[in-house]
């Protein structure tokens, strides 16, 4: 089971390796890199919603700068799917809590502002 140990400024822990960019991390252990941006959208949630998961997890950064648009909570909420917004620290703990009970989650965690 993949587990994200910690974050701090530009660096994300992953199963104890370091990692210096924004991430995808599905609940399989699967990490993908992913292009630094402040807006989070359509692009973006179809990107993760491939491996068809139960729940979207989405860290916005430390102090929350990534702006998830509206049309992302719309097309969670047409396909009843759960969806986390939450600052990249309290992200990472509700991944990890989501994977632990074996739910089909995945996580795009945004490592700076």
């Amino acid at each position: 089971m993949v587990r994200i140990d910690s974050m701090k400024f530009g660096e994300i822990k992953i199963d104890g390796k370091d990692y210096y960019s924004d991430v995808a991390v599905w609940w399989d252990g699967k990490i993908e890199f992913i292009v630094k941006s402040h807006q989070f959208g359509m692009n973006e949630l179809l990107n993760l919603l491939k491996k068809k998961p139960e729940a979207v997890v989405i860290g916005t950064g430390i102090e929350s700068c990534v702006e998830i648009l509206e049309e992302v909570t719309q097309e969670m909420e047409n396909r009843e799917l759960m969806l986390f917004v939450e600052n990249s620290r309290n992200a990472i703990e509700i991944f990890n809590g989501l994977v632990s009970e074996g739910k089909k989650a995945v996580a795009f965690i945004h490592v700076t502002l």
